[in-house]
C-alpha cells in the first residue's frame, strides 16, 4: 500500500472530473475572444455564434441517446429534469393521476412523488427483486386505468443494476401511460436508444459523464411534449419548456462530452469491467465480504459490497481512498439507504456498506491500492473480533449472568444494556466513562440512566445520556457522540438494548472525530 497521499478515486458514480477536451472546449466560450455571447441574442453575430454552439451540442447529445437535437431541452441537470418531467406530467394530467415508480429510484424521483402526492396524485412504489430488479411483470402489476407515468431508473445508482427497459416500455404504453428513465447513472455506460427503447422521457447530467456539474438535459419525445408544462417560466426558451438564459460553456461542455462517450464507451467498457472484475474477485475472497444484487443485469461500473464484519465502517479504508458509503443520501436523517433495506438488509449491514464505481481514469494500480486498503481494514477488524471474542464474556457481580463488552478500537467498546450492578465489572475492566445511547422506558423492566449514573458516581466513572432511537440517528447526534468520545476519559462503554445503536454511532461520527 502507498503512503504517498494520492487519493485513489472510486466515486464516480457521485460525480467525475471533467475530461481535458471538455474544459479546453468550454474555455473556447468564456472569455472575450471567446463564442461568450448570449444564444438568445439573433441581433449580432456573438449571439449567432454562441446559438451555432448550443445547437451543435444539443445535436452531439441526441446522438448518443438516438434522439433528435429537437428534443433535447436543456436543464440545470437530472434532478431538474426528474422535476420537469414529474411535474410537468401532473399539471397537466386532468385523469390519468396515477404514478408507478420504485423503492429503489434516486431521492430526486422520490422527493418529488412524495411532493405530487400531497398535491393529489396517487403513486404505486414497486419493491424489487432481492437481486435489486424491477421487472416487466412487477409493472404490469403497478399499472392500471387510471396510470399516467411510469418513472424508473435505467442504472440504479447505489447498486449498479440495469433495468430491463426494452421489456417495460411495451406494458407501460399498453397501460396508455407514458415511460420516464432517469439515465443519469446510464449514460456514456451502456447504449441508450430512446427509439428503440420506446422511452417518451429520459433525464441526464453531464457531470455523470466528464461534463461539468450544473448542466443536463431532458429528452422529450415530440410526440409527448405537449403533455408536460413548464414548471419555470420567464422568456419562453427552450420550445416553451425550460426559461432562462442558455449556458453557452456549459451546455459546450455536455454536448463535447457526450461525444467522447460516444467514441469512447466500447473500450472504456471493456477496460473498466477487466478492472471491476480484479477487485471483486480479490475483495470477495475475503471472508465476510458480499457484493448486494450480485446476479441482477449491471453495468461494471458500480459496486455495492458489505462487510459482515464488527467494528467495520467505510471510513476505516483510510483518507487516501475516495468511496461512497450507500446511506450518504440518507446521513441527514440517519437513517440506512433506502436501496439496500428494499433489497432486505437491515440497518446494521447497510452501515457497513461501501460502493466502489469506477471510471475513465481508474487505473489497476488504484485498484490494487483499494484491494490491500480492504484486505488490511478485514485482517484488523477479525483480529479485533478475536480479541472481543476472548474478552466480551465476563461475570457480574451480586448476580447470575453476564455482561458482554465488544471492544470496537482500543479506546471504545459497546455492550448491552446494563445494570447498576453491571459499574463494578466496567470499573474493573478498566472503563473510565459510560454513554448511554438508549432512552429511557423503551421497554417494561428497564434499568432508569439514573440508576446507571449513581453507580457510575460512587465508583468515580463519567456517565452521560445519548438517548437515539433505532433508525433516527441525527446530525446532532453524531456531533454529540464525536464529543464525547474526544474529550471524556477513556476508554469509553457505549449501550444500547443489544449494542448495535452504540456501534452504528461509532461508526457514522469517525469523520466528526478526526
Amino acid at each position: 500500500m502507498s503512503t504517498s497521499g494520492k487519493l485513489r478515486y472510486f466515486d464516480y458514480a457521485a460525480t467525475t472530473p471533467a475530461d481535458p477536451q471538455v474544459i479546453e472546449s468550454m474555455s473556447e466560450c468564456l472569455g472575450i475572444d471567446g463564442v461568450f455571447g448570449n444564444p438568445a441574442s439573433s441581433s449580432h453575430a456573438a449571439g449567432a455564434a454562441a446559438r451555432d454552439r448550443v445547437e451543435h451540442a444539443r445535436q452531439q447529445v441526441a446522438q448518443l441517446i438516438g434522439a433528435d437535437a429537437q428534443e433535447i431541452v436543456w436543464t440545470s441537470g437530472a434532478t431538474e429534469s426528474n422535476n420537469l418531467a414529474l411535474k410537468g406530467y401532473a399539471e397537466m394530467a386532468t385523469s390519468r393521476r396515477h404514478l408507478v415508480t420504485s423503492q429503489i429510484e434516486h431521492k430526486a424521483i422520490l422527493d418529488t412523488m412524495a411532493s405530487l402526492e400531497k398535491r393529489g396524485m396517487s403513486v404505486t412504489f414497486i419493491r424489487p427483486t432481492a437481486d435489486g430488479e424491477i421487472t416487466a411483470d412487477a409493472v404490469a402489476a403497478a399499472v392500471g386505468p387510471h396510470t399516467g407515468l411510469v418513472s424508473l431508473m435505467l442504472v440504479n445508482n447505489e447498486l449498479g443494476t440495469l433495468t430491463d427497459v426494452a421489456a417495460i416500455a411495451p406494458v407501460v404504453h399498453a397501460a396508455g401511460a407514458l415511460l420516464h428513465v432517469d439515465a443519469a447513472q446510464a449514460l456514456g455506460k451502456t447504449p441508450i436508444d430512446v427509439k428503440a427503447l420506446g422511452i417518451d422521457l429520459l433525464s441526464m447530467s453531464a457531470h455523470k459523464v466528464y461534463g461539468p456539474k450544473g448542466i443536463g438535459a431532458l429528452y422529450v419525445s415530440r410526440e409527448v411534449a405537449e403533455r408536460i408544462a413548464p414548471q419555470m417560466h420567464g422568456g419562453g426558451h427552450e420550445a416553451g419548456l425550460r426559461s432562462g438564459t442558455l449556458a453557452t460553456h456549459q451546455i459546450v461542455g455536455m454536448g463535447t462530452a457526450c461525444e467522447l462517450a460516444s467514441a469512447n464507451m466500447a473500450a472504456d467498457s471493456v477496460r473498466i469491467a477487466r478492472l471491476s472484475a480484479r477487485l471483486l474477485d480479490a475483495v470477495l475472497a475475503l471472508d465476510g465480504v458480499t457484493q448486494n444484487a450480485r446476479v441482477a443485469r449491471r453495468i461494471p461500473h458500480t459496486l455495492s459490497l458489505t462487510v459482515r464484519l464488527p467494528g467495520f465502517s467505510p471510513s476505516l479504508l483510510g483518507d487516501e481512498l475516495a468511496v461512497s458509503s450507500t446511506s450518504a443520501c440518507n446521513s441527514a436523517a440517519g437513517t440506512p439507504s433506502h436501496v439496500l433495506t428494499a433489497l432486505g438488509l437491515d440497518a446494521d449491514a447497510a452501515s457497513r456498506t461501501v460502493r466502489f464505481s469506477l471510471g475513465r481514469y481508474t487505473t489497476q494500480e488504484d485498484v490494487d491500492f483499494a484491494i490491500g486498503c480492504f484486505q488490511q481494514v478485514v485482517r484488523a477488524c477479525r483480529q479485533n473480533e478475536t480479541v472481543a471474542g476472548r474478552q466480551m464474556l465476563r461475570e457480574t457481580s451480586g448476580r447470575t449472568g453476564e455482561t458482554r463488552f465488544t471492544k470496537i478500537s482500543p479506546e471504545f467498546a459497546i455492550a448491552p444494556q446494563l445494570s447498576g450492578d453491571d459499574l463494578e465489572v466496567v470499573r474493573t475492566e478498566g472503563f473510565r466513562t459510560v454513554i448511554c445511547n438508549r432512552p429511557d422506558g423503551e421497554e417494561p423492566g428497564q434499568p432508569a440512566f439514573s440508576a446507571i449514573a449513581e453507580a457510575a458516581g460512587r465508583l468515580h466513572i463519567e456517565a452521560r445520556y445519548l438517548p437515539v432511537a433505532a433508525g433516527k440517528i441525527s446530525e446532532s447526534d453524531l456531533t454529540a457522540f464525536a464529543m464525547y468520545i474526544k474529550t471524556l476519559p477513556k476508554p469509553v462503554l457505549a449501550y444500547c438494548r443489544t449494542g448495535k445503536r452504540a456501534e452504528l454511532l461509532w461508526s457514522m461520527s469517525a469523520t466528526r472525530r478526526k
